[in-house]
């Protein structure tokens, strides 16, 4: 089964406004039986919220089928060995709940003060809408005693309806800088949030068949999709900015551009669905 992995804020939706020929798009792949999977670098709001904003905006969907940076960090934690014992997080909710979900405990940045983080211990950052000084602080304090560091995401902005605001990058940033220390991105341009994609797909169906991507980000999406080896359909509906293409080199060059998810049926790598 071929599979299709949508980026979702400002692909097919911004904010509240679904964009045009989201639905349709959506349905007519799954009639096609295209395994359609929704990923977001967002780290925010957990899977089951994502699922409900879906539905809300009428775009169907189910828990399986929808990958956040947040599921994607914690699964990779739950991988590590030897398992994280606590994780310092700076960051949303979203992000807390779904490394919870994995059996790690969690402790918010500046909750224990004094506290020495255990040698195990790591820093997880994302986009945190509450950020303070003594969070930066306390996540210097760990790193540099040894903590593993690791960020959901290095989003440079995110889009809400008519602006984009500073996206997780800009904090992810600030720690580096604070502690000379690099840390290790899930997110897009990384290939681990669409390798959980591709995982969960072909759990059901085996190797499976053609991956196609569609994002509106040549520097994240095009990036990831090629590290996975699938189709890169850049929509110009999102985050792409007037010169991104004329820019963009080597993974970053999307296979396709359309300017509207209409033509994406257009395209060969979707003839016949």
């Amino acid at each position: 089964m071929p599979i299709a992995i949508f980026d979702m804020d400002g692909v097919l939706y911004r904010g509240a406004q679904v964009l045009p020929y989201a639905q349709e798009t959506l349905d007519r792949l799954r009639r096609a039986r295209w395994d359609v999977f929704f990923a977001t670098n967002n780290s925010t709001a957990t899977r089951r919220d994502y699922l409900r904003r879906l539905e809300q905006l009428q775009l169907g969907g189910d828990l399986d089928h929808i990958v956040t940076s947040g599921f994607a960090t914690a699964h990779y934690l739950e991988r590590r060995r030897p398992l994280p014992q606590d994780v310092l997080v700076i960051g949303a909710d979203g992000l807390r709940e779904e490394i919870r979900a994995v059996g790690i405990a969690v402790r918010d940045a500046g909750s224990l003060p004094g506290i020495e983080p255990p040698p195990q211990a790591a820093v997880v950052v994302g986009l945190d809408l509450h950020l303070t000084y003594a969070k930066i602080a306390e996540a210097q304090r760990a790193i540099l005693a040894g903590a593993h560091f690791v960020c959901s995401n290095r989003d440079r902005a995110y889009p809400v309806e008519g602006r984009l605001l500073p996206g997780a990058g800009t904090i992810v940033a600030a720690i580096e800088v604070a502690t000379g220390a690099k840390a290790l991105c899930i997110g897009k341009p990384e290939p681990f949030l669409f390798q959980e994609a591709i995982k969960r797909a072909r759990r059901k169906d085996g190797e499976g068949d053609a991956i196609v991507v569609v994002g509106d980000s040549t520097d994240y999406d095009m990036v990831a999709a090629h590290r996975v080896g699938a189709t890169g359909v850049l929509i110009t509906t999102g985050l792409t900015e007037r010169d991104a293409l004329a820019k963009a080199s080597g993974d970053a060059v999307p296979d396709r551009v359309i300017h509207s998810l209409e033509e994406l049926f257009a395209l060969p790598e979707l003839a016949g669905s």
